[in-house]
């Protein structure tokens, strides 16, 4: 099964239907570690007018709960962004606006992986915006082929940990958390991709330390923003939306300065 789910017609034109923009953006969702996109189904009826909006759905969960997981990172890297390429070539939107990337917590890293192999293949995304992630440098010290228990408990959302899914929660993000054994940094940068980063003021998981090394993945970096929100906050409706609200206004008017 594929990796992109389409949450709006395709057409440039969002929730609207009419009007299309040649600047409306396209974003793909990379979500968490653990967790699916079809949550991203809520958020169609409040998102800005024009944005075309699709999410990254890895196996093992949700639609895709009987699939394989993918061997490691390359595997899923290359499928995801051959699919974003074929997306955009496909004659049956009436137009894509320029590609951008968003990516929270681990699913920011893919999210970077694919921005890379994009530029690679001459088909750079916009812009990537990387949410509640800590740095690639920070993966070499990582135990990624055996979380501690209490680690992967941690990331859980509170309101799983002690659910009857807290089991196959908990299993799921151990296999997304082996994608990234072996994991090295690129020394490169990106080079036709801007990168902004968000962090959240009451996050112990990925706090603004943790991400001050994505400064260093591109020659564009846009800055960092600190929003009031906690690790597991940065899928919820109102920050998702916050967040492309601001990818589409930036897609228009440029982006913001940032320190």
């Amino acid at each position: 099964m594929t990796y992109l789910r389409h949450f709006t017609a395709g057409t440039g034109t969002g929730t609207q239907g009419a009007g299309v923009q040649d600047e409306s953006p396209t974003v793909v969702v990379f979500p968490q570690a653990g967790a699916g996109c079809l949550r991203l189904h809520a958020v169609v009826p409040v998102l800005p007018p024009g944005l075309d909006l699709l999410g990254v759905q890895l196996p093992g969960r949700e639609d895709r709960l009987a699939d394989v997981p993918a061997n490691d990172l390359s595997e899923a890297v290359d499928c995801i962004a051959a699919e974003c390429l074929a997306d955009a070539r496909s004659p049956a939107p009436a137009r894509r606006g320029p590609l951008h990337l968003l990516g929270v917590s681990l699913g920011a890293v893919i999210a970077y992986e694919v921005a890379r192999k994009l530029e690679s293949q001459g088909a750079a995304a916009r812009s990537l915006v990387v949410a509640a992630a800590r740095s690639p440098e920070h993966w070499r010290t990582y135990p990624a082929a055996d979380p501690p228990s209490a680690e992967v408990t941690a990331l859980l959302h509170p309101s799983v940990r002690e659910s009857a899914f807290a089991r196959y929660a908990a299993a799921t993000m151990r296999s997304d958390l082996r994608l990234m054994v072996g994991y090295e940094a690129p020394s490169t940068r990106l080079t036709r991709t801007s990168l902004r980063s968000v962090s959240g003021r009451h996050d112990s998981v990925a706090t603004t330390a943790h991400m001050s090394g994505w400064r260093n993945r591109t020659t564009d970096y846009r800055g960092h923003q600190v929003i009031d929100a906690d690790h597991h906050a940065f899928m919820s409706q109102d920050i998702l939306v916050g967040m492309l609200t601001e990818i589409a206004s930036e897609t228009v008017s440029g982006p913001a300065v940032r320190a």
